[in-house]
């Protein structure tokens, strides 16, 4: 039993302090640089299209609010996926049922469904904890969209 609490605790100990890394500027090129005074955002992100599940068939990558402009780069690739002027978006937030917290919408990305996170996104295990965070962490994505003229519902 002692062992079992032991495992316990050190697998409680490596998802707090292993996962808990902040998104540091990506360098992605294709985002212009940033114009001092200006607000700006960097953020993890799960890409899906409206009806599929984040977990099996979004797309992983990071989204950057700079100059008005928001754009999505995927993992590992060598351009942003796409970049969209944030007065051309509506979006808003999701139910708490629903499996991503924001849905986007634009002429150049059709509508879709964002999970946004500070943290390292979770791809198979669900932390109840860790998903109040990025309902907090969509606020602030929604915010900053809004503040470019983004037609935002909250």
């Amino acid at each position: 039993m002692q062992i079992a609490v032991m495992l316990g605790g050190l697998y409680f100990l490596y998802r707090v302090f292993g996962h808990g890394r902040r998104v540091q500027e990506s360098g992605a090129p294709g985002f212009v640089p940033v114009t001092p005074g200006d607000a700006t955002g960097s953020w993890n992100a799960v890409v899906t299209s409206e009806g599929k599940h984040p977990n099996f068939s979004g797309q992983r990558g990071h989204l950057r609010i700079e100059n008005g402009w928001l754009g999505f780069h995927e993992e590992n690739a060598e351009q942003p996926t796409w970049v969209v002027p944030a007065n051309q978006l509506r979006g808003g937030r999701n139910t708490f049922l629903a499996m991503s917290e924001v849905w986007l919408e634009s002429a150049e990305t059709g509508r879709v469904n964002l999970t946004v996170s500070h943290e390292h996104i979770n791809t198979f295990v669900d932390n109840d904890f860790k998903d109040m965070r990025e309902r907090r962490y969509a606020g602030e994505f929604l915010s900053m969209l809004a503040h470019y003229g983004a037609q935002v519902s909250f």
